[in-house]
């Protein structure tokens, strides 16, 4: 069969498009990239996006752009970039809720492994279990004890049903056999302030969302949920030391991704540069200042802490029937 006029001019372009790739990948990047938050302004995420966004623009020669694009736990803003052209002017900032997300939610609208190339690891979010004024319990074990005797009688806030805080409280329940009562807020403000005011006995969030408030007797921190203790929490012990739970670790970590497919020779680049804007003593401070550790890893390391996380996390999450529509 002849060929056409089309397919004739189809088939004579079709060697130029390897050699395009490669100088599209030497070029690159020749336009601002954009950074999407998948969270609303002013919370823990989009404060080190916009960071990341800064010093990744500085690193890579052209300006990052931040854009908020939140809902439905993240999922929103990250479907966005999983579905956009994989040629590495769009990434994304994200929390480990997004490898919870996996199993709370019903439906997912993209696949996290298939769908997303992980870039770096670049941060640990502190994060703390504290007491509000309403907690009569004087530590963590005390609080444990409670929850066994009494189940549900103390109050715990999350910033919301299926949140890694929500979903690191119920690891502490399932490790210590007791029960707390979760009560679900609207973000990590709300849950916070109800505990202040004395709604809650007990919130979990980020230590930059409370620090201020322990150093200033509102609230008491009870206990970090990572591994180790934590520069910026001086003298606040992990969950398993102060509850007695030994191999309790939340790690609540921050990472860059992009579309999957971008070419391996971008991808390169745009991992250097993430590389340093976090892993330089200057990113170290800048990150340390808003209340966030800089813990860069690289893509094959974060692609398996995604993989272990999910292992972590689905059984707790089965166990506590979390779902959300």
């Amino acid at each position: 069969m002849p060929l056409t006029r089309r397919a004739a001019l189809a088939l004579a372009a079709a060697p130029l498009a390897a050699p395009a790739l490669a100088q599209s990948a030497g070029d690159f990047p020749n336009r601002p990239l954009r950074m999407v938050i998948p969270f609303p302004p002013g919370g823990g995420s989009d404060i080190l996006g916009r960071l990341l966004a800064q010093r990744i623009g500085d690193a890579i020669g052209q300006p990052v752009v931040p854009e908020n694009r939140s809902g439905a736990g993240g999922n929103i803003g990250t479907d966005a970039v999983a579905k956009a052209p994989p040629d590495g002017y769009t990434l994304v900032t994200v929390f480990n809720t997004i490898v919870v997300n996996q199993f709370v939610f019903r439906s997912m609208p993209f696949d996290l492994k298939r769908d997303l190339a992980p870039i770096a690891r670049v941060a640990l979010a502190p994060t703390v279990i504290a007491g509000g004024p309403k907690l009569k319990a004087r530590d963590l074990a005390e609080v444990v004890a409670i929850s066994r005797a009494q189940p549900g009688l103390l109050n715990h806030g999350t910033p919301g049903l299926g949140t890694i805080t929500h979903v690191s409280a119920e690891l502490m329940d399932s490790m210590s056999g007791g029960k707390l009562t979760h009560v679900h807020y609207r973000g990590t403000g709300p849950a916070v302030t109800a505990c202040v005011a004395g709604e809650v006995e007990l919130v979990s969030a980020p230590w930059s969302a409370v620090e201020g408030l322990v150093k200033g007797g509102q609230l008491r921190a009870l206990g970090n949920l990572a591994a180790q203790d934590s520069p910026l929490m001086p003298g606040v012990p992990t969950v398993a030391q102060a509850a007695g739970l030994p191999g309790y670790a939340v790690d609540n970590w921050g990472a860059v991704l992009a579309p999957a497919g971008v070419p391996p020779a971008i991808l390169a680049k745009i991992s250097e540069a993430v590389r340093q804007a976090v892993d330089t003593p200057e990113g170290k401070a800048a990150m340390a200042a808003r209340g966030i550790e800089a813990a860069w890893a690289d893509g094959p390391t974060l692609a398996r802490i995604i993989e272990e996380d999910g292992a972590r996390w689905e059984p707790v999450i089965r166990k506590a029937d979390i779902r959300v529509e």
